[in-house]
Formats: structure tokens, sequence, C-alpha cells
């Protein structure tokens, strides 16, 4: 009877210490719960800054969207006209001006390259004018005078020449090119080339210009 009372005891004693928490695991529950709690803490503002940085994004393509610069050709000039009756086939001398004017509708500056202005009689280039590089500021216009310097030679290698002087109308075209790219707050940078076709008829009897008709396009 008294070995069973101590049996029971014996039981009673082990549940007891059983029950008792451990210090140690208390002590290792603690830096456990911080840590996880840091790590959530660190993920959410990561994930905070993820999204501040898009709304940031969409708010910089939203205000800032880069549009495509308008370049225009607003008019022609001619210069000079000079024929010359020397020798069996006469001779031009003319000289143009292209009065074009450079729009840049951003929010953020346009730099261009230098561009040029080519003038074709026949698809044979007779003349070249260029355009120096520089930076338009935002919503800022350009205007710049190109002037196109005419090869009296190059003329004579046109099939026409002949026919077209004996009926006093020389018809000739100019081509513009303006290439550049526009900066949005370093981030994005949009690259377009601008090109102007115009075509141009010149009367050698009056030394006047009958036509003048331009067409546009751009290339991104």
């Amino acid at each position: 009877m008294e070995h069973k009372v101590e049996k029971d005891m014996a039981k009673e004693k082990i549940l007891t210490v059983k029950s008792v928490p451990d210090d140690t695991e208390i002590k290792e529950s603690k830096p456990l719960y911080r840590r996880r709690k840091c790590q959530l803490c660190c993920c959410l503002g990561v994930g905070l800054i993820v999204l501040m940085g898009i709304i940031l994004l969409i708010l910089v393509f939203a205000v800032f969207k880069a549009k495509d610069p308008d370049v225009r050709v607003n008019g022609v000039k001619l210069a000079h006209l000079n024929i010359t009756y020397g020798s069996l086939v006469p001779q031009i001398q003319l000289m143009l001006d292209l009065n074009i004017t450079v729009h840049n509708p951003n929010r953020a500056s346009f730099k261009y390259t230098n561009g040029s202005s080519i003038l074709y009689y026949q698809a044979i280039e007779v003349g070249h004018g260029d355009i120096p590089a520089g930076r338009l500021g935002a919503g800022h216009t350009m205007t710049e005078v190109v002037t196109l310097n005419v090869q009296a030679d190059k003329f004579l290698m046109g099939s026409n020449f002949t026919k077209d002087f004996a009926a006093g109308l020389i018809p000739v075209s100019a081509t513009t090119r303006i290439s550049g790219r526009v900066n949005v707050l370093n981030i994005y940078k949009h690259h377009a080339v601008s090109y102007s076709w115009c075509d141009i008829s010149v009367f050698i009897a009056n030394a006047t210009l009958a036509r003048f008709q331009c067409r546009y396009s751009l290339h991104q």
C-alpha cells in the first residue's frame, strides 16, 4: 500500500514539473517575435516605396507625356535669281530662303542635332542648307532661316532642263530634316525625326514663286 502511494506521489511530481513553463523557451520566443515584427515592417515599407514609385511614374507619364515637336516651313523667299546666256545652254544661279519654325509643346526641353535642308531638281541634289543644333525650352518656339545656295551646273544634269527653261517655269523641291530628343526628368527620353517636303515652282521671267506647297511627316 505504501509502495503504491509513493508511486502516485512520484507521478504527481512529474506532472508538476512538466506543467511549469521553461524560462529558456520564453526568453527565445521574445527575440523571435521582435524579428518577425521587424520583417513585417520592412515588407510594408518596401511595398509602400514601390507603390509610391508606381504612382510617381503614372504622374510623370500623364503630366509630362512626351509629344512630337511641330516643325513647319512657313514660307519660301526667292533671295536671288541670275540667268547667264554666255553658252549654248543657259545657266541659272538661284538662292532660296526657307523660313522654318520649330515648336516644342512639351513640359521638358527638346534638344535637336544638326539638321539640313536639301533642294532637288528632278531627283538631283542642286542645293544644300544647314540647320545648326540647339535646344528648345518647354513650350518655346524657334525660327530659323535656311539659305539654299543652288549650284548652277547641277541644273544641266536634268533631262528636262531645256524644256522647263523654255516654258519659263523651273519646278524644284526642298526637303528638311530635324532630329531631336525630349528628356523627361532624366527618366524617359523620346526621340523623333521630323521631315518636310515642299514643292516649289520658280517663274524665271519675273523672278517670282509660282507655287509653294508642303507636307510633313514624323518618324519615331
